[in-house]
């Protein structure tokens, strides 16, 4: 079976990641040998959008920034209510879609909160990336329902993580996990939490990965993984047999899928969402000066939320003051 792969032009990415990065390990070019990978040629220049929504930043949504804190991911439920995972506080914010703080979720989330996401039955589910743990919570987040890996004990059996990062889920109740900054694979459980399989490496040839920071599952049961510091998107069916590598949308920090299967990866990198269709990778639309953008989720209305865990001063921009930790981009127009 060859394997589709979708490129833009590399040198920009590279220059861009090595100004702003320091270092970022990308598969360069459209020529690739002995991989047996069916290539598109990069074009000389960035693909124009295709037809999408504009959108416009809400200033000051979710509150003061330094009563926000710091946000690594974000979701959102079917009733439109937002989920914010602050790292500062490792809680929970449920904040409504003005912005309205709705309740606030202090038990044991974590202790270095990374992903969350709303699960298909409306349960949320926290990635602790240094408690290398994955746990599953009632909708309102007082009951612990599930929990996955062994508080502070990393590991690449398959009941260990090693700095696990996020969390998606399949249309029989299985999930993965992207795991993630130590073991460089996905494992697949299923929906009681029994281990299925894994797969990945570390590296950078088709299938290995260099920190799978995301994942999402696409409504034709594909599964995305965000290879973040491989500035590439690596496409998978249920089994872990890769399908597609994407390379033409930035450094894929966060993804997300909305309910018309669009896709949008949050790329801190380039300062940028890139928003594109799932079923092809069509570029339809970028926000951008999203300064660094950790983690992206879209509502219900086409709403995008967009959160930044830790500034650091001189890395990504001259003032940290300008960041905010929580963002909302309001759906204004379809063009």
């Amino acid at each position: 079976m060859s394997i589709s792969r979708k490129t833009t032009d590399p040198g920009r990415n590279r220059r861009e990641a090595t100004m702003i990065k320091g270092s970022i390990g990308l598969v360069a070019g459209s020529l690739v040998i002995g991989t047996g990978l069916a290539c598109r040629a990069a074009p000389d220049a960035e693909p124009a959008p295709g037809q999408a929504a504009a959108y416009e930043l809400v200033e000051g949504w979710g509150g003061a920034r330094e009563d926000v804190g710091t946000v690594t991911a974000v979701d959102v439920d079917d009733d439109g209510n937002v989920y914010a995972f602050r790292r500062d506080a490792n809680d929970v914010w449920k904040l409504d879609a003005d912005g309205n703080l709705l309740e606030r979720w202090d038990q044991d989330f974590a202790q270095w909160a990374h992903g969350i996401r709303v699960g298909p039955d409306g349960s949320i589910w926290t990635v602790d990336g240094q408690g290398h743990q994955v746990k599953k919570w009632s909708h309102d987040g007082r009951e612990l329902l599930m929990t996955l890996g062994e508080y502070g004990v990393a590991g690449e059996t398959a009941d260990l993580f090693n700095r696990p990062t996020d969390v998606a889920f399949g249309p029989n109740g299985e999930f993965f996990v992207s795991d993630g900054y130590g073991n460089n694979r996905v494992a697949k459980y299923d929906r009681n939490g029994g281990f299925i399989t894994a797969w990945g490496e570390a590296g950078t040839e088709p299938g290995q990965f260099n920190l799978p920071h995301t994942i999402v599952v696409d409504a034709r049961n594909r599964v995305f993984v965000g290879d973040r510091e491989n500035a590439r998107i690596q496409i998978f069916d249920l089994d872990g047999n890769l399908l597609e590598i994407w390379e033409h949308l930035g450094s894929p920090y966060g993804l997300s899928i909305d309910g018309s299967d669009q896709l949008y990866v949050a790329d801190l990198v380039n300062a940028r969402i890139w928003i594109a269709r799932a079923s092809d990778g069509e570029l339809l639309r970028t926000i951008d000066d999203t300064k660094a953008i950790h983690w992206v989720a879209a509502d219900g209305q086409g709403n995008v939320y967009a959160s930044t865990p830790a500034p650091s001063t001189g890395q990504f921009w001259d003032d940290a003051s300008e960041v905010w930790y929580l963002r909302k981009y309001r759906k204004v127009e379809d063009r």
